[in-house]
């Protein structure tokens, strides 16, 4: 949901959001991201780093929408990300339940994202 309604539609791209996930799902998230569950899944900090800011080619997830960081699970774990590159997450997602991927969506969210270095200014 958007902070700020008016500069939401007029598409400020400085302007913040918040989302609202299922209580207890960032604490559930952070044991699956970062140790992952007791087996459950590998953790993210594996290759995304301790920070999940990123390493080398591998993606920064932190401080990205929970709700995107839950399209991408379910789309590896569906197969609709099958490519070469998304490999490797299929290991990591194969024994996720919806309610494993929302905890850990919500987690990385949470995280605050590196600052950019070429942020949008205008349209």
């Amino acid at each position: 949901m958007p902070v700020d309604d008016e500069r939401h539609e007029l598409r400020d791209a400085e302007t913040g959001y918040v989302a609202y996930v299922p209580p207890g799902s960032i604490v559930r998230g952070e044991q699956l991201a970062i140790q992952g569950g007791d087996s459950l899944t590998l953790p993210c900090s594996g290759c995304h780093g301790s920070d999940l800011r990123g390493v080398g080619l591998i993606p920064p997830i932190a401080g990205r929408s929970p709700t995107y960081i839950l399209r991408q699970l379910l789309a590896f774990r569906t197969g609709a990300r099958s490519s070469e590159s998304g490999r490797p997450m299929q290991p990591v997602v194969e024994r996720l339940g919806i309610d494993d991927m929302i905890a850990i969506a919500a987690y990385v969210g949470s995280r605050e994202a590196a600052a950019s270095s070429s942020r949008r200014t205008g349209w």
